[in-house]
């Protein structure tokens, strides 16, 4: 699958990153550590695949990170129409709407608790293929 979705969680589901990309994510997680005053090494643990860690500053991270990757509004309306387009071979698209469709299922009382919902969600059904940064 070679995907770019960030979760993110930033959320990215993909198999490379072009350095471009890279330099986004990158800012995007200084701008979102800096405007949500998370403590970076939970993020780190996220970046590891540890989601035990559940606080309200992570919380609106997970949220600041999909904004800024336009597959969020900030009311937590999430962009299936922006991440199926970024979605390279099209014979993966079926499969990632599925898997899209199924995370969005639990939305939570405010838009950082869906997003959270959301980036676990697809951290559990897909690890090997959700990088949230």
């Amino acid at each position: 699958m070679k995907t770019l979705i960030v979760l993110a969680v930033c959320i990215i589901v993909a198999q490379a990153l072009t350095d471009e990309q890279k330099e986004k994510l990158k800012k995007h997680k200084t701008e979102c550590l800096t405007e949500t005053e998370v403590d970076e090494q939970l993020v780190n643990k996220l970046k590891a695949g540890d989601y035990k860690t559940e606080s309200e500053a992570l919380k609106k991270y997970a949220l600041c990170m999909l904004i800024k990757s336009e597959l969020m509004t900030k009311d937590g309306k999430f962009k299936k129409d922006v991440a199926l387009a970024k979605v390279t071979n099209p014979a993966d698209k079926p499969q990632v709407e599925k898997l899209i469709d199924t995370c969005l299922a639990n939305k939570g009382n405010n838009p950082h608790q869906t997003a959270w919902n959301y980036v676990k969600c697809y951290h559990e059904k897909d690890p090997k293929h959700a990088i949230f940064l």
